[in-house]
């Protein structure tokens, strides 16, 4: 396979992707993403300079409120100032956005700012911030694939693996959405993609200073990102294509920049609050009783198995619209049957597998005790918070594709396997599209309705035309990204899988690509 086919088949893809974010940014109803309404706020509030109080004492502007609870249609929505001017001041609810630093929100004000938003409806400041987040997101396909050719050596491996991110429609609508979880999604991808770098050879000191950098931009955003440090610094101790010398020195670099650049903040939190992650609605939350028997680990349990698969894959809409059970139960069962079958093949990269894990693991870990904390506060564990698993799906995607190469060796079972898993993950997509336009626009049915055009042509953010628009985009781009990758697993080549000189020999393990009789690379 030539270079330029290959990037040919990326660019493709890529395009799918940004033209299924951009129907998730237009179509979704305003202020219909997890926790939109917040962000909007803690936006417009940063973009009138009105500061940033403490965890808990932050109110909506009431002018936000207004619109949030008295929605309109698009031709009847004033301008951002007459808003404000006929709406001024702050409401009693509580915006719990101020638990996080400013950082994102300073640049959606940048943007809100740039564009003259007084000037401009509402809606249109709302979809600026979408958009913006839409470009933040819109090279991730790049990175996967950056991701698993590195880790796979294999350029077909590769260009399968971002078609995955459209079996998680959740992660489009979050990410489209205006939310801090974007630019979190965007560092946890480049993370990854480093990471990968450095446990397979890479000695540059740029891709050292690069994770330092990456991870700092994560610290800067939400606690979560703290919990990238250790993950990068794990990473570094085991490249062993350095000496232990330069292992020591740039796991420091690693640790100390994000420290120094951010740790004045997490330890002003930590002081005001007694917590790196305050709650900022805790006074405005109703407690629960506890069932008889007090807490329920099992209940718990329970509920963060339903609640993290379903905010996973797609819990659509304001957490309303859900995947069928079934589906969400059969992929995450699949995922993980198929991780730990392959941990019983040799020559697997389990190495790699199992430090590539180490940063989802983390990421789980600190979201269960998250969920803990608030049950036993509030009596209330519903477990909505598997999209923080979004800032490592690179990780979680590059796991798979290496487990699905160790499983499926014969090549015809490869070709079959890529086939299936394009189409299959472009239809999950656009059945998680179909969910989110039916609940907005069409009552929940299941059905495509005039009125339900003209209710989403006249009260969506986007429009009918930017809709159609970007439908075009997603269909055209992604069926011919799909026929591209049909016609590419039948092809033979004659040479290595990857004949990248680029490639190198991996201090920790990757794939076998050693030659075997019944495995050969050549025929993937």
């Amino acid at each position: 396979m030539t270079a330029r086919r290959e990037w040919t088949i990326l660019a493709g893809v890529t395009a799918a992707w940004i033209g299924f974010l951009l129907l998730f940014a237009f179509v979704t109803p305003a202020f219909g993403a997890p926790d939109e309404p917040a962000y909007v706020d803690a936006a417009f509030r940063t973009a009138l300079g009105l500061g940033w109080p403490p965890p808990g004492s932050m109110h909506y502007l009431d002018a936000v409120r207004q619109v949030v609870e008295h929605p309109v249609p698009a031709a009847d929505r004033v301008t951002v100032s007459a808003l404000l001017a006929q709406s001024p001041g702050d409401s009693a609810a509580i915006d719990q956005m101020s638990q996080h630093p400013p950082t994102y929100f300073l640049v959606a004000a940048a943007v809100l700012r740039a564009i003259g938003w007084g000037s401009h409806s509402w809606g249109t400041a709302v979809l600026a911030l979408r958009l913006l987040d839409v470009v933040v997101v819109a090279a991730l396909p790049v990175l996967v694939w950056a991701t698993v050719r590195r880790a796979t050596r294999s350029p077909r491996t590769a260009l399968v693996a971002p078609f995955l991110l459209f079996a998680v429609p959740q992660l489009a609508q979050v990410t489209s959405g205006v939310t801090v979880w974007a630019p979190m999604v965007l560092f946890g991808a480049v993370t990854v993609w480093l990471a990968v770098r450095v446990l397979t050879g890479d000695r540059s000191r740029w891709t050292a200073a690069g994770l330092a950098v990456s991870v700092t931009a994560m610290s800067t955003l939400t606690a979560l990102g703290l919990v990238a440090i250790p993950f990068a610094v794990v990473v570094v101790l085991l490249g062993r294509s350095r000496s232990l010398r330069a292992r020591l020195v740039h796991a420091a670099v690693v640790f100390l920049v994000p420290v120094v650049a951010t740790g004045w903040w997490w330890v002003r939190t930590l002081v005001r609050s007694g917590t790196l992650v305050p709650d900022a609605l805790r006074a405005a939350t109703t407690v629960v009783p506890y069932p008889e028997g007090g807490p329920n680990p099992g209940a718990f349990a329970g509920r963060q198995w339903d609640g993290l698969t379903n905010s996973f894959f797609g819990l659509l809409g304001a957490d309303q619209w859900v995947l069928p059970p079934a589906l969400v139960d059969s992929m995450t069962v699949l995922a993980l049957t198929v991780l730990a079958w392959s941990y019983a093949r040799r020559g697997t990269g389990r190495g790699l597998t199992t430090t590539l894990l180490v940063w989802p693991a983390l990421v789980l870990v600190a979201t269960l005790a998250y969920s803990w904390r608030n049950y036993l506060g509030t009596h209330q564990g519903n477990g909505l918070q598997g999209r923080f698993l979004f800032v490592a799906v690179v990780a979680l995607i590059a796991a798979q594709a290496i487990a699905w190469r160790a499983l499926v060796v014969r090549p015809v079972l490869r070709q079959r396997l890529a086939r299936v898993a394009v189409v299959a993950a472009l239809v999950i997509g656009a059945y998680g599209f179909g969910v989110l336009y039916r609940g907005g626009w069409e009552d929940v049915q299941f059905r495509v309705t005039v009125g339900g055009l003209d209710r989403m042509g006249g009260a969506s953010l986007g429009g009918t035309a930017p809709v159609a628009l970007a439908a075009i985009l997603f269909l055209a781009a992604g069926v011919w990204s799909v026929v591209a990758v049909w016609r590419l697993s039948a092809v033979r080549t004659a040479g290595p899988v990857d004949s990248s000189p680029r490639a190198p020999s991996a201090p920790i393990e990757t794939v076998d690509d050693r030659p075997q009789r019944s495995t050969p690379d050549t025929q993937e």
